[in-house]
């Protein structure tokens, strides 16, 4: 029996068994009306996905990308597109590189072209001069365009946004206006197509108060706006606070050595494959399996806030279907993201 298929009976047991107990951590907050909606989406449902990405200031996007393909290849996801915020040339070669061996040469890659909120590369560059791709920071396509042009094709309330980075390009999309693809603005946009949103921001854990985390922080307006902005029709929901208490990537070193987010992971340390914070993990699988929710504990629907000294603040009232949350319990989330991470294409 090979790892993948232990991990997979492990999850079961360990899902069924927290399922069951109803586990919480102290301190947390406990699952809630909102939350338990949001858990009885059914889970026969496909999610289908945008996916707005920050890769090579810090390689937990690379695990990011994992899990979704992971999810996608089990059916449980749709990948409608991708985005990039960050400015480095590698970025866009480098998603085109991880979908590209993932069998997804094809999936829409949009990037920023204005002024992006930074450009960093830490393990890019190595990963994209040993994979295949084709697609270029100058080929792809504008992201607000792209995500105009994929949302305006998809049934109402029917998208999964997820963004593991700076707020940029959200923020973008909220204040677009009418185009060829759509006579709506970005607000009323988002308002019709998207179902749900998990948000970069909370990054730092501070949630119900206290610093916001990198994503924030490194385009303040754009957070700030974001929230200002963003329709209340979808819950948002912050769930990369735990990311700091969980560390998950060296069990890559398990993984063929030419799987590509191995080498990500070992670009990054300059050698070996080792543990990393997985705040966009886990920001991925609260968005996109939505069963996987009942491994968090998640706040009352209610407003939240940042301001431009970087403190983010979450209040109960007034409601504008935006929550936060945290892992209930660290171990059982180990084993499911690591499981997912090492889910190789050539099991199809």
């Amino acid at each position: 029996m090979n790892l993948l298929r232990i991990n997979q009976i492990v999850w079961v047991f360990i899902y069924i068994t927290i399922t069951l107990s109803g586990c919480a951590s102290k301190g947390q907050p406990q699952l809630t009306s909102f939350e338990q909606g949001n858990k009885n989406n059914s889970t026969k449902e496909v999610q289908r996905v945008i996916f707005d990405s920050d890769p090579g200031g810090d390689i937990d996007d690379a695990g990011a990308l994992a899990i979704l393909h992971a999810l996608a290849d089990r059916g449980e996801i749709k990948l409608l597109a991708m985005g990039v915020v960050i400015g480095h040339k590698a970025a866009v070669p480098y998603v085109h590189a991880v979908n590209t061996w993932y069998g997804r040469p094809d999936l829409p890659i949009g990037t920023i072209k204005g002024k992006a909120p930074y450009a960093r590369d830490e393990y890019m560059e190595a990963v994209v001069a040993a994979y295949p791709h084709t697609l270029t920071q100058e080929t792809a396509p504008d992201v607000i365009k792209l995500y105009r042009k994929v949302l305006a094709t998809q049934p109402d309330k029917s998208v999964t946004l997820i963004v593991v980075g700076p707020a940029t390009n959200i923020y973008n999309l909220l204040n677009s206006a009418p185009d060829e693809n759509s006579p709506l603005t970005g607000v009323e946009l988002m308002r019709r197509k998207i179902k749900f949103y998990a948000a970069g921001g909370n990054g730092g854990g501070g949630l119900p108060k206290g610093k916001c985390g990198f994503n924030y922080y490194t385009d303040l307006h754009a957070a700030n706006g974001e929230l200002r902005l963003l329709p209340s029709d979808f819950p948002t929901v912050f769930a990369g606070g735990s990311g700091l208490k969980l560390e998950v990537g060296a069990a890559l070193s398990q993984a063929r050595p030419d799987h590509i987010i191995r080498k990500s992971y070992e670009a990054y340390y300059k050698g070996v494959a080792k543990d990393r914070y997985s705040w966009d993990q886990l920001r991925v699988l609260y968005g996109s399996r939505p069963a996987a929710r009942a491994l968090f504990n998640t706040s009352p629907a209610g407003k939240i806030d940042v301001g431009m000294d970087s403190i983010i603040t979450y209040s109960a009232t007034p409601n504008k279907n935006q929550a936060y949350a945290y892992v209930n319990n660290l171990e059982a989330m180990r084993t499911v993201l690591t499981e997912l991470m090492l889910y190789d294409p050539r099991e199809k």
